[in-house]
């Protein structure tokens, strides 16, 4: 090999390793990702709406349904997205004026909607219980403040599988703005910008959710204990998988050979385990890893023209559950597309109003 030809090779070999310590994950098809996850959600949940005993979600694979895995991987991303502006320099304050300006109109308007208007007409007219103009207001206030996102609804679908729930969806956002200060008091403590600790804190956190569900299944005492906080570890380790996920991301290989493999090899475990193994609740880990991998092998290929894709997520996950309740109540025998269908069109009318507004942002 001539003298050229080596320095050429030897240019694009640290060309190459230059790429790979510098890689961020691309993100311009994350606004199209969040509304692929949502309508998962959605369609899981509508398919458990019905009136009457249900057993398991539309979806159902590894003994989960696929909104018990989706709003897992929105945890991730949101943990992901937090690290993100962090790490580039954003202040606390933008950091909560950037999402508050995200989610907050459509949960205003969404309560608005559900409090004054779904309710009064789905509301039983003969209901033991109904709720007064009084009443509605402080579900609104309690709903948009996040104090108690999404209570009971007395005299609405009292006999249906989530009775009184009308706005059900909401709960995990409490939990988003705790797991927010949580991480802004790690990040500001510098304990989450050392790459090394938060991988070792994200594995103990994976690890002790495991433990303790285990323990919870075959300890019914214990189980009554620890349910108040399961809801968030769970949400919590996977909003610290998205954390690590930013601070590791320059060690990803990425590409479709190996994504494919990857996600392959996960589902083949996870399958195995399932059906010949005692159950754990590794096989939900197992369940979440299959999912992140094809939710990051689709940002590594998004093509760019999703970065054009409306940020569409919040407001759709907001009425995903309003308007499942409304397609139950009316039509108990239609299928949950029907209310997948719904739920698309009317959030597209909410971001639009929220948008003429200039209260919605457009894109990520």
């Amino acid at each position: 090999m001539s003298l050229a030809a080596k320095i050429a090779t030897h240019d694009i070999l640290a060309l190459n390793g230059s790429r790979r310590r510098n890689y961020t994950l691309p993100l311009h098809g994350l606004a199209s990702l969040r509304i692929l996850i949502i309508l998962a959600i959605g369609m899981g949940y509508a398919s458990t709406m019905r009136i009457g005993p249900q057993t398991t979600e539309w979806g159902n694979h590894w003994g989960y349904d696929p909104s018990w895995y989706g709003v897992q991987m929105l945890f991730i991303l949101s943990g992901f997205l937090a690290a993100r502006s962090m790490a580039n320099g954003r202040s606390i304050k933008d950091f909560f004026t950037s999402r508050l300006k995200s989610l907050w109109p459509a949960l205003i308007a969404a309560t608005l909607v559900s409090a004054l208007i779904i309710y009064p007409i789905m509301c039983a007219p003969d209901a033991t219980v109904r709720m007064s103009t009084g009443d509605r207001a402080k579900y609104f206030l309690k709903t948009i403040f996040l104090i108690d996102p999404g209570g009971l609804m007395p005299g609405l679908m009292d006999d249906a599988k989530y009775m009184c729930l009308l706005q059900g969806a909401i709960w995990t956002l409490r939990w988003g703005i705790l797991l927010h200060i949580a991480f802004l008091l790690g990040w500001t403590s510098r304990i989450l910008q050392n790459p090394k600790l938060v991988l070792a804190l994200c594995i103990v956190s994976v690890a002790t959710y495991v433990r303790l569900v285990d323990h919870a299944v075959s300890d019914a005492d214990f189980a009554t204990q620890v349910e108040p906080f399961l809801s968030g570890i769970r949400l919590g380790y996977a909003y610290l998988i998205g954390v690590t996920l930013l601070l590791w991301q320059q060690h990803l290989r990425l590409n479709k050979r190996r994504i494919m493999a990857s996600a392959t090899a996960i589902g083949l475990v996870a399958t195995a385990v399932y059906m010949w193994m005692p159950w754990s609740a590794s096989q939900e880990i197992l369940g979440v890893a299959f999912w992140l991998t094809l939710c990051l092998g689709f940002l590594h290929n998004a093509p760019q023209i999703l970065q054009l894709c409306p940020r569409l997520a919040p407001v759709l996950y907001v009425s995903i559950w309003p308007a499942a309740q409304i397609v139950v109540a009316l039509t108990p025998s239609q299928s949950p597309i029907l209310s997948t269908f719904v739920a698309c069109v009317s959030s597209g009318l909410l971001f639009i109003l929220l948008r003429q507004a200039r209260v919605q942002p457009a894109r990520l």
